[in-house]
C-alpha cells in the first residue's frame, strides 16, 4: 500500500479515536505505529484536542505530512474498542487491499444506529437513578426522569441553533433548574435540588477532565491543561445557567 494512504487512514484512524474520547498518548502511539509497520522510517505525530499533525518519512527519504483538524467530540468507548482492534491488526497482518480497509474503517465510523426514543429514554432513566442516589424519592425521581427526557429532545434540536457546545450547555442547564423550580413552585415536590443535580450530571464533562488528568500524568501538558480549561468552562456554563433560572 501507498504510503501517502497509509498516512490518510492512520489519521482517519487517530481522529476517530480522539473524538472518541481516547487520549492524545494512545492516538499519537496508535498512528505511529501503523505508519512503521507499512514501512514508515519515521513517525513523528503531535496532537492536542483540538488537531493532528503527522509528518512521516518513508523507504525513500520522501516526507510526508497531513493534518487533521477535530471540532466536535462524542465519547463512544464501544468504536474506541473496535478501532484499537483495528490499528492491532494493521500492525500485525498488513492490509494490502485498501478498498477492504476503507469499509472496515466507515462501518467503524458509522457505528451502531442508536434510535432516538432509545437515547431519550436512556437519558432520563440516567437523570432518575442520580436523583436517587443523590437522596431524592419517589416523586423528584420522576420528575427527574421527565426532565432528563426533554434534554435529549432539547439537546438534539437546540444543537443546531447553539453556537458552540458551552452556550447549549447553559440553556440546558437553565432548562433543568427552571423546570425543577417550577415543578416546586406547584406543590409537586419540595426539594428540587436533588432534581437539578441528577439532570446536570447527565451534562457535567467528566470523561474530558478524566483525560485531562492522564494526559497531564503521562507528560502531554499542553493537551491536558486544555482539556482541563475546556472542562472548567463547561462547568461554569452549566452552574451559570442553573443560577439564572433559579435568579
Amino acid at each position: 500500500m501507498e504510503m501517502k494512504k497509509v498516512l490518510k487512514y492512520a489519521m482517519e484512524i487517530g481522529e476517530c479515536m480522539l473524538v472518541s474520547g481516547a487520549g492524545v498518548s494512545r492516538v499519537e502511539d496508535t498512528i505511529s505505529r501503523i505508519c512503521k509497520a507499512y514501512g514508515a522510517k519515521e513517525a513523528n505525530v503531535f496532537s492536542i484536542t483540538s488537531s493532528i499533525v503527522t509528518t512521516i518519512e518513508d523507504e525513500k527519504g520522501e516526507i510526508l505530512t497531513q493534518t487533521k483538524r477535530i471540532r466536535s467530540y462524542k465519547t463512544d468507548f464501544t468504536k474506541l474498542d473496535e478501532l484499537n482492534q483495528l490499528s492491532r491488526y494493521m500492525c500485525k497482518r498488513n492490509f494490502r487491499k485498501k478498498r477492504k480497509l476503507k469499509r472496515k474503517i466507515s462501518e467503524i465510523k458509522k457505528g451502531k444506529v442508536v434510535v432516538f426514543t432509545e437515547e431519550v429514554l436512556t437519558s432520563a432513566v440516567i437523570a432518575a437513578a442520580w436523583t436517587s442516589f443523590y437522596g431524592g424519592g419517589i416523586t423528584e425521581g420522576i420528575i427527574a426522569m421527565i426532565a432528563g427526557a426533554f434534554v435529549a429532545v432539547l439537546a438534539r434540536y437546540i444543537k443546531i441553533l447553539a453556537p458552540n457546545e458551552m452556550v447549549l450547555n447553559f440553556l440546558l442547564s437553565f432548562f433543568v433548574a427552571a423546570f425543577a423550580y417550577i415543578s416546586a413552585k406547584f406543590g409537586l415536590t419540595e426539594d428540587y435540588g436533588k432534581i437539578i443535580i441528577g439532570n446536570i450530571m447527565l451534562l457535567v464533562p467528566g470523561v474530558a477532565f478524566v483525560n485531562a488528568l492522564r494526559d497531564m500524568i503521562g507528560g502531554d501538558m499542553m493537551s491536558g491543561i486544555l482539556r482541563v480549561c475546556e472542562s472548567i468552562l463547561l462547568a461554569v456554563f452549566l452552574a451559570a445557567g442553573s443560577f439564572m433560572a433559579l435568579m
